[in-house]
């Protein structure tokens, strides 16, 4: 069965972007599926990559919440013994360390490609880098840690919303040099793809 997940008071709506990011800590710390699914954008996307630029994990919106709070079906079926990764874990632990912040000019991000996922040439975005830190364990103690920088994107939407459009974990720091790996670690794509395989691109 599912860990129980303890109630807790709503999060305030994302009308910032640090709002949006504090309801992302809540997410995960509760692991609160209903405000997990509020944060991200119809667009999202997340990607992983390598310390040579490769994308070594990619999905999209359906495959992040299929992942991480059930599938659309389990969601709707409140008598679904299906698990997904909010439900394996009793004990979530998330801190996003801020580093940089800045702001990703629409008119720098034309299409140069029909479906071009980097475009966004009539919005400005947010971006906010910094380091991840997660522990997460089952109900017998046994879990994952990540240690690693990420990304994230952020947009305002049509309806005065700030959510997530990208969330994008880089390199770990160390994990090459001369183009070869040299340490083995885990990343969260890692993590993810162990449990719910994630195609890379």
């Amino acid at each position: 069965m599912p860990v129980p997940v303890p109630k807790t008071e709503d999060a305030p709506p994302a009308t910032t972007p640090e709002q949006l990011l504090d309801n992302l800590d809540r997410a995960m710390r509760d692991r609160d599926k209903a405000l997990y699914e509020t944060l991200l954008d119809e667009d999202f996307q997340f990607t992983e990559f390598d310390c040579l630029g490769n994308i070594v994990f990619y999905n999209d919106l359906e495959t992040e919440l299929n992942i991480i709070v059930g599938s659309r079906d389990d969601r709707e079926n409140s008598s679904s013994t299906e698990k997904a990764l909010f439900d394996i874990f009793s004990e979530f632990h998330y801190d996003f360390h801020f580093l940089l912040r800045w702001q990703e000019l629409g008119s720098e991000h034309p299409e140069t490609f029909p479906g071009d996922p980097d475009a966004h040439p009539d919005e400005d975005w947010e971006v906010f880098s910094g380091r991840v830190l997660m522990r997460m364990l089952d109900e017998n103690g046994d879990g994952y840690s990540v240690d690693q920088p990420m990304t994230f994107k952020v947009r305002y939407d049509e309806k005065g919303l700030w959510r997530i459009v990208r969330w994008i974990d880089d390199p770990l720091t160390g994990s090459c040099g001369s183009g070869e790996i040299l340490m083995k670690a885990s990343t969260w794509g890692q993590i993810k793809s162990t449990i719910f395989p994630i195609d890379a691109s």
